[in-house]
């Protein structure tokens, strides 16, 4: 990736597109108001704007941005704090035999049959029967 200074204005160039880099001081501004407040007001926003030289919408992002870093972090942090658990085994599959009767009630299990109301097996035509 090749990135050149736009004319000293604090941007380089990515790509099609400019990225802003914050100063020290803006940056220590916005951590104050982030620590203060996670979501800033339109008010706030307009206010901290002109004071740091700074867009509306490049502070808004800024915030978005510091919101998601520090979903990151915290997420991480819970992740090293519980020890990794074994992954644990399929609970196992209920299977149902047949009997020497044949398959219960009509080819459904008893619990889909209970679920039917079929409290019998299902009748068989006598042509169908071998």
């Amino acid at each position: 990736m090749r990135r050149s200074v736009a004319g000293g204005s604090g941007k380089t160039r990515t790509k099609d597109k400019y990225r802003v880099v914050y100063t020290d001081h803006q940056r220590l501004e916005l951590e104050k108001e982030f620590h203060y407040s996670r979501y800033i007001t339109i008010r706030r926003k307009s206010e901290l704007a002109a004071n740091l030289g700074l867009t509306e919408r490049q502070v808004k992002i800024w915030f978005q941005n510091r919101r998601a870093k520090e979903r990151k972090v915290n997420k991480k942090k819970q992740q090293q704090q519980q020890p990794p658990q074994p992954p644990q085994p399929p609970p196992p599959t209920h299977e149902v035999t047949p009997t020497a009767a044949g398959p219960p009630l009509g080819g459904l299990c008893p619990r889909s049959a209970s679920l039917l109301g079929a409290s019998s097996p299902m009748p068989v035509k006598e042509e169908y029967l071998p």
